[in-house]
């Protein structure tokens, strides 16, 4: 009887903590399911946002806005330039650099000042407009000259533009005194005539004048408006002693 009693107390104690063990693992696998759930529900959340400014920010397309303003004041206030003339130039410069006065070419992926910076010596194309050849060299030692070397900072490459840059700053002049007021063909004259890339002629004014007609946009609607100053345009003189290009 008494070996009876023992074998009926094991038995309930096995059959016990069977049943608990069983409750344990139930439990558990609902609260995984349940922070799977929410683990899933915040990635989707996270997604759909990050989707959203991407493609918020692919509509726009208009570059690296922090140096717009800098840009519109300098051409404008300086030299007389129409917000339509400064528009045509950076729908070329988002197609070039992402109006990004540090990029070299090929480090859209990789961009930084160290990389700017040890990209010097090398014969990359670099800046806003991407100078390349006798003009990107011309940059430099304009930078060297004025700036510490430093043909990275924005207003280094603006003065390169209006006062140094060979022929080519006559050939912004007579761009700048123009302008008609169509930012798409001012993108088409400025690529053609100053930019001169090596883009096929049939796409420029769907790409660049695309970029400048958003770009214009955007200036409108944060107070860049100015009109062309003719006499300011005429300040637009090489400065140098003799013509590089």
């Amino acid at each position: 009887m008494q070996i009876f009693k023992n074998s009926f107390v094991k038995l309930v104690v096995i059959v016990f903590g069977v049943l608990l063990i069983g409750v344990t693992i139930m439990q558990t696998t609902a609260s995984n399911q349940s922070v799977s759930s929410v683990s899933k529900s915040t990635q989707s959340s996270v997604k759909t946002k990050v989707n959203a400014n991407t493609n918020k920010n692919n509509k726009e397309n208009i570059g690296n806005q922090q140096y717009i303003r800098q840009i519109y004041t300098y051409l404008h206030d300086e030299y007389g330039m129409s917000s339509s003339s400064i528009a045509g130039i950076l729908g070329n410069w988002i197609q070039e650099s992402g109006i990004d006065p540090i990029a070299v070419a090929g480090d859209w992926a990789y961009r930084s000042l160290e990389h700017t910076k040890s990209s010097t010596d090398t014969h990359k194309d670099i800046g806003f407009a991407q100078w390349s050849s006798k003009r990107r060299q011309n940059l430099i030692m304009f930078a060297n000259q004025k700036y510490q070397g430093r043909w990275w900072e924005a207003q280094c490459q603006l003065e390169f533009m209006t006062q140094q840059d060979g022929s080519f700053v006559t050939v912004l002049k007579n761009y700048a005194l123009n302008d008609r007021g169509d930012v798409v063909q001012n993108a088409v004259n400025f690529n053609d005539d100053w930019e001169v890339s090596p883009d096929e002629k049939n796409i420029i004014a769907s790409t660049r004048g695309k970029n400048a007609r958003l770009v214009y946009q955007y200036m409108q609607k944060n107070n860049m408006t100015g009109a062309a100053d003719n006499l300011k345009i005429q300040k637009l003189v090489y400065l140098g002693k003799d013509l590089p290009y």
